[in-house]
């Protein structure tokens, strides 16, 4: 069928049985012959207190089931961030698309899945973003560091007056507030189904709306599946020190434990441990361009560690992570410095101003600073990596909400729940995982003793039973896979 037609067709389905909330919209992405889609605006408002008040419009799209007739629960994806786009922002639409229709094709055989991008954040209202901070991106440590902190202080004042200017009320961004807007999406979704419940596919602080969503609309939901687990009831820059120390604490015990491993690198601990005060005395100038872009980093031992985990959260490098250690305790660090993640705080790809509305509210700003110290000592060197305090230089300047001590409940529920956790995963580790599903008594939690952050996005057989939970919805029926039993096999060449 022609995309064209098909985009009219699904259309037509989705005003016929939609609240009138979702109000159908034409697709700006091509349909891939023989599929259907369909797009649509959903209202909610600014302010839950004030309901008459202005209303904003988040953009939905529906992939429509692939295999005839959808059954009546559609699975909505919840995409984590905070301040993420599911539809994109730097990469030319088309592209993101059709890696979506590739991606959640296991989940979207039997039912209709649906994206969306929450409010402020992407295609939604309203534009939250802050070229402000866009421009500082991508640098590398500048050596006039006192200008370098007076223009990143500059770019975020002017980007928060910028969007007070325009009426945007950065106290309106927040995880209740996601969740309200989740279950007028659940519900729009599945008017006029003869009462059908959806379910839902969330992916990192996604699963913490999801959570709330739990806490506050429970009855709207039929099953979830929740990729690296994000409770409420943890504080991530409290903990950011341990985080960092169980993640290499988990490489180099599965390295010692490999023949091949501990033979090709042997004391590679001591070395790297010895290695990050070194370069914090010393910092060294990596080249991490190439022939067309020569670009030059300054690595010091905060930035090799910082590194090591953007490796362990993707998951496709932890084959190769003992290896670039190694090479880098021997003086070449180019292949692990390549991970270094910016030190600015802008990022093109995200709403800067949701994201940081959400984190300071929930995560920066209610941190106890007595235990953030504490743990960073405890944990040294590794409470090193997040000794840079980026969140609380971003957070003394913006203009957030006041979150509910309520909220940092644990959230129980009898919804049938699949957690998902990477043993890797330096950002949200499997202990969180358990840490949620000990108040899930329906629920089954599988740790992929390979995978980094974001199972499911690399493990095909993750995400082969994400879709046949959702199938089925008993966590008793659900089998671990094969390639999440097994550690990593390092490469040692």
């Amino acid at each position: 069928m022609p995309a064209a037609h098909a985009q009219t067709r699904g259309e037509t389905r989705a005003a016929a049985a939609s609240d009138p909330r979702l109000t159908p919209i034409p697709c700006w992405f091509s349909v891939p012959e023989g599929e259907e889609a369909s797009c649509a605006t959903l209202a909610v408002p600014e302010r839950r207190d004030r309901p008459q008040g202005r209303t904003l419009h988040l953009t939905v799209a529906i992939l429509h089931a692939s295999d005839g007739a959808a059954l009546p629960d559609p699975v909505i994806y919840v995409e984590g961030g905070p301040g993420a786009s599911v539809f994109g922002v730097g990469e030319p639409a088309e592209e993101r698309m059709e890696g979506w229709w590739d991606a959640l094709a296991p989940l979207r055989r039997t039912r209709d899945v649906v994206l969306f991008d929450p409010r402020g954040v992407g295609r939604s209202e309203p534009d939250t973003n802050c070229p402000e901070l866009d421009t500082l991106a991508g640098h590398s440590a500048a050596a006039d560091k006192d200008g370098e902190d007076a223009a990143e202080r500059t770019a975020l004042t002017a980007c928060a007056q910028r969007l007070q200017a325009a009426g945007i009320d950065p106290a309106q961004f927040s995880t209740p507030t996601a969740a309200d807007d989740l279950a007028d999406l659940a519900r729009a979704v599945t008017a006029g189904r003869a009462g059908a419940k959806v379910n839902l596919m969330a992916v990192s602080y996604g699963t913490r709306v999801v959570l709330e969503l739990l806490r506050r609309h429970g009855g709207v939901v039929r099953a979830a599946v929740l990729d690296s687990v994000y409770p409420p009831d943890v504080n991530a820059r409290e903990d950011e020190a341990w985080l960092a120390y169980r993640a290499f604490r988990r490489l180099f015990d599965d390295c010692a434990a490999s023949r091949p491993c501990r033979a090709a690198f042997a004391d590679l601990e001591k070395r790297v441990l010895d290695l990050v005060p070194a370069l914090n005395r010393a910092p060294m100038a990596v080249a991490v361009g190439d022939s067309m872009v020569p670009r030059t980093m300054t690595l010091d031992g905060r930035r090799l560690l910082t590194a090591t985990l953007e490796s362990m959260a993707e998951g496709d490098s932890l084959a190769r992570l003992p290896l670039a250690l190694d090479r880098a305790t021997r003086g070449r660090p180019e292949r692990l410095a390549r991970d270094a993640p910016p030190l600015a705080v802008g990022d093109p790809d995200t709403a800067e101003g949701m994201a940081f509305s959400v984190e300071c509210r929930e995560t920066v700003n209610p941190a106890d600073p007595v235990r953030t110290a504490a743990n960073r000592q405890r944990w040294t060197p590794y409470g090193s990596a997040g000794a840079g305090d980026t969140g609380k230089r971003v957070c003394a300047l913006w203009p957030a909400g006041t979150q509910e001590p309520a909220e940092r409940l644990p959230v129980a529920s009898t919804v049938p729940v699949l957690l998902l956790s990477g043993a890797y995963d330096p950002v949200t580790p499997p202990e969180w995982g358990e840490r949620a599903a000990a108040t899930l008594p329906n629920s089954r939690h599988l740790v992929f003793r390979a995978a980094g952050h974001g199972v499911t996005a690399t493990d095909g057989c993750a995400l082969d039973t994400a879709g046949a939970f959702i199938e089925q919805p008993d966590p008793a029926r659900v089998s671990a896979c094969k390639s999440g039993l097994q550690p990593p096999r390092f490469e040692t060449r």
